[in-house]
């Protein structure tokens, strides 16, 4: 159900709709805190997790332009007593730090920005996957704008 919840979520963020897709969330982080053991799941449902949510949170707030939120959705995926295991999904580990990239880069942050981007180049020598290489590609593209500021023209020269 948590699962469910977060797919919808990310439909109204795409949708424009942050009520419905704030209501999501909780409902997911609502399910997910009802469900039974980890072992009861289906095999194919390893991977969700509080973190799991709580970096589908960031996201959704991210695409509905609140940067802040996305950021403290991040930080709640890696701090919670059931965090988000990058070691366990490198591909989505990479997404969502891209994500947390364009996050501190919306918020204005360019040297948090440039410090996620540099970790996800650090991670796509190991991951072979054409939404994580899109993801840094966009980034690349995002922080153009910035090239006069030398931490964001070093890394784009690095990853010329």
């Amino acid at each position: 159900m948590a699962l469910l919840h977060l797919r919808q979520a990310r439909a109204h963020s795409v949708a424009g709709q942050p009520a419905d897709a704030y209501r999501a969330i909780d409902a997911a982080l609502a399910a997910y805190d009802q469900a039974g053991p980890a072992a009861e799941d289906l095999p194919g449902m390893y991977w969700v997790s509080a973190g799991e949510i709580y970096q589908s949170a960031g996201s959704a707030a991210l695409t509905l332009g609140d940067p802040r939120r996305a950021l403290t959705q991040f930080a709640a995926a890696l701090s919670h007593r059931d965090p988000y295991d990058a070691n366990r999904e490198a591909r989505g580990a990479m997404i969502y730090l891209a994500r947390r990239a364009e996050a501190h880069l919306a918020s204005g942050d360019l040297d948090a920005a440039v410090d996620a981007a540099s970790r996800v180049l650090e991670m796509a020598g190991g991951v072979d996957s054409a939404r994580a290489a899109d993801s840094l590609s966009g980034l690349r593209t995002d922080l153009t704008a910035y090239r006069h500021v030398a931490v964001v023209r070093d890394f784009l020269d690095l990853t010329a």
